[in-house]
């Protein structure tokens, strides 16, 4: 039993995940048996109390709770940003539930960045519907966001994204990371020059998006890859990724291309905008704490708060301003501060929940600007180039992509792998796998390693039965 739900400011579900045995406990609440549970609009309903109680404790009293437990081994976690309540109802531990509530989190600041209102769109929805599902069918190996290959391959896949770069322009813009993946692993990256780095929440992030678009790409039976719903006609998107503490409020240009089965072609065009999500989120934290503190009327940290909240406005007028935004947004902004000092400090007509909320619409107008028009790149032939490059390296790179499969003793035999099939097939053979946490890394063993152990006929019966294991 497992349910994903997001609520609005006004208690609106408007993401929600759930299977069928949560329906099942949600009708035991309802009182009416002939009641349909089965909508956001009755879940919502029956869950308002719970959601109510989380915002009234955390606003009013100051006294936040994040999780609950049930006598029924229901376990109830909570997280707020941006008035948005997450919510994950399960029959997991607290850590494990909390811990997947942060990873939702996390993509929705990935796909929407501060515009949490896109999840009303059902193409928002259905993206972050894909991206929970694909959260866990990548490489279960910790801090392991990389793969390290036979060097031919590795350097194969780094000139081939450097040759790339040289071909795919995207005037305005000159920062930008071109990335090939073997599965959800980071096979090679190129960055030009002056480019912010990716850091590894990133390459994760963008590891389990190609992670959904193999899922959706695998039975596909195209010779090219058809569009990912989710995405443009061009399979790409703005997504956002880390900047600094802050969270992902990056914006980014995304673009996707399959280069061959489980191997996938990333583009991060760097829109310009880091230093205006950065300011922009901050300003959005200030004054959502200063709206709590009106809520609990708590005046004595209402001018501190004051100070730090017009602080977070002038980085983000000067941001905007630098990026040469419309001078109404900077405008906006400088006047709904004066008018919710005034309010809070001197008796006007206006009250300061009133000027707090022409605030957070003057901020939403500014987050509607880290949202720019997506660049369209030309990448039809480099693509195609690419392919060719890595032509002599796709079926080695398609093994390494592989977690699962079956190790039979011939081609009837689908078997899965057991001890004694193990001894039988590679006796004295032992495997070993290296793991570099310091740089997010892993090392795979190849036949190559064996040359000066093994005798060349051991070595290519060893290879033909893998390669028959495997296809």
């Amino acid at each position: 039993m497992k349910a994903t739900l997001i609520f609005d400011s006004v208690n609106d579900l408007v993401f929600s995940k759930w299977d069928e045995g949560f329906l099942q406990r949600m009708k035991s609440f309802n009182e009416q048996e002939s009641g349909n549970v089965t909508d956001n609009h009755n879940v919502a309903q029956l869950l308002s109390p719970i959601i109510t109680s989380q915002r009234v404790m955390a606003a009013q009293f100051g006294n936040t709770y994040s999780s609950m437990q049930c006598k029924d081994n229901t376990t109830i976690v909570f997280d707020e940003w941006l008035d948005h309540v997450f919510l994950i109802i399960s029959e997991q531990s607290v850590d494990d539930a909390h811990r997947e509530l942060m990873d939702c989190k996390t993509f929705v600041q990935h796909i929407c960045g501060q515009n949490v209102s896109l999840l009303h769109s059902p193409i928002y929805q259905e993206w972050l519907s894909v991206l929970l599902e694909s959260r866990g069918k990548g490489d279960s190996i910790p801090g392991a966001s990389g793969v390290i290959g036979e060097s031919g391959a590795t350097s194969a896949a780094l000139n081939s994204l450097k040759a790339a770069s040289k071909e795919i322009k995207c005037p305005p813009y000159n920062h930008y990371h071109f990335m090939l993946f073997v599965g959800d692993k980071l096979l090679a990256l190129y960055s030009s020059r002056g480019s912010e780095d990716l850091t590894p929440p990133d390459l994760i992030l963008m590891s389990i998006q190609c992670i959904a678009a193999q899922e959706y790409w695998k039975d596909k039976q195209e010779e090219q890859p058809t569009r990912l719903p989710w995405l443009s006609e061009e399979n790409s998107a703005i997504v956002h990724t880390c900047a600094g503490a802050v969270g992902p409020s990056a914006p980014h240009s995304m673009h996707l291309a399959e280069i061959a089965p489980r191997i996938i072609f990333v583009i991060l065009v760097d829109m310009e905008l880091r230093d205006v999500g950065i300011a922009t989120q901050m300003s959005n934290q200030v004054l959502s704490n200063l709206r709590r503190l009106l809520l609990q009327r708590n005046l004595e940290m209402l001018p501190s708060t004051l100070d730090a909240l017009e602080g977070a406005l002038k980085k983000t007028t000067d941001a905007l301003k630098k990026n040469k935004a419309p001078a109404n947004l900077c405008a906006r902004l400088s006047t709904r501060m004066l008018e919710l000092r005034k309010s809070c400090t001197t008796t006007t007509p206006l009250t300061p929940e009133t000027t707090a909320t022409a605030m957070h619409t003057a901020l939403e107008a500014v987050i509607d600007h880290l949202k720019p028009d997506i660049p369209s790149l030309k990448m039809s032939q480099p693509v195609k180039e690419l392919r060719t490059i890595l032509a002599p390296y796709v079926d080695f790179l398609r093994v390494k992509a592989m977690r699962y499969f079956s190790l039979g003793s011939g081609e009837m035999d689908s078997g899965s792998l057991t001890l004694h099939k193990y001894v039988e097939e590679f006796p004295g053979l032992i495997h070993f796998v290296y793991v570099d946490r310091t740089t997010g890394r892993f090392l795979a063993p190849d036949m190559a390693d064996c040359a000066d152990m093994l005798s060349p006929d051991t070595i290519r019966g060893t290879v033909s039965r893998s390669f028959t294991y495997v296809r």
